[in-house]
């Protein structure tokens, strides 16, 4: 019986996000057994900053799609959110399983409410999504902080920041207890285009794409992919201030997005409706850049 080789980073959470996809693989189809690949990446250098000018494109991914296409294993698992808008040649996306939660929490040492944060309460964050969206809010003070999840809410208990933010589907996932917590309003804070999603990849070539496709949910996908296609008509990934979240109801589409300056002090947001992904994230895209100036 051949065991699958799935490629994945280190981290904690990556690793349980991994094992999630290789169980309820498994659990559809019998035959399959796998072997885990760590493969380090440009992202899992904790001195690397988000905001850096030479952040390559698909930082988080890059070293695993590599791995892929040599084919020193056979598919990966990613954070849908980490992949680059423009899909790499060879490559596709076999399977979104069912989303997780997607919005983004607070994480906080003393319990505190969003509407009324202390002036220049600590937050540490490297998006500038969630700084700005924060500056919008209030006098707060933005601490660059980089790391994983444990990592970042050692800092708050270390008392090296007041908060920290966080994505409430890596919290799920690492049923990892927190000091005390806010879940964000998607309407004030729409989270990262992918947030809360998984990407199964595979080379373009294998049919094992057709196998691992029994874990695709057709909403998820769906929501995604106009979520992604909003930000990558903004252009520029994750430096670009921006949030966009999809629902999907038979088949029709909800996407919320938020565009802002990098210091909170502009802001556009809108909902559009319709059935076809990629023209609702271009549309909403072009209003909302529009609005901003």
């Amino acid at each position: 019986m051949k065991k699958w080789r799935i490629g994945t980073r280190g981290s904690e959470l990556a690793l349980r996000q991994a094992d999630w996809v290789t169980r309820h693989l498994s659990q559809a189809d019998p035959s399959f057994t796998f072997e885990t690949v760590v493969i380090k990446t440009h992202g899992d250098d904790p001195s690397r900053e988000l905001t850096d000018e030479h952040w390559p494109l698909g930082g988080f991914v890059g070293a695993i799609e590599h791995a892929l296409l040599e084919g020193r294993i056979d598919l990966a698992v990613h954070s849908h959110k980490d992949l680059p808008t423009m899909a790499t040649e060879g490559l596709l996306v076999a399977a979104v399983p069912n989303r997780e939660v997607p919005h983004d929490v607070l994480v906080t040492r003393v319990q505190v409410d969003w509407h009324e944060l202390p002036a220049e309460f600590r937050i540490g964050t490297g998006s500038p999504r969630r700084a700005a969206q924060l500056l919008r809010h209030g006098n707060v003070e933005i601490v660059p902080v980089r790391g994983n999840v444990p990592t970042r809410v050692a800092k708050v208990e270390q008392e090296e920041v007041d908060g920290v933010v966080l994505a409430a589907a890596g919290l799920a996932r690492l049923r990892l207890n927190v000091p005390f917590r806010i879940d964000l309003p998607v309407d004030e804070f729409v989270p990262a285009p992918g947030q809360g999603a998984l990407a199964v990849q595979v080379r373009e070539d294998d049919e094992l794409g057709d196998r691992v496709r029994v874990i695709e949910d057709e909403a998820s996908r769906l929501a995604v992919t106009a979520e992604r296609a909003f930000l990558a008509h903004l252009g520029g990934g994750c430096h670009v201030p921006a949030g966009a979240l999809a629902a999907v109801t038979r088949g029709q589409i909800e996407l919320r997005a938020q565009l802002l300056s990098p210091d909170g002090a502009r802001c556009a947001s809108g909902i559009e409706e319709g059935t076809d992904p990629e023209a609702l994230g271009r549309s909403l895209a072009d209003r909302l850049r529009g609005e901003l100036g």
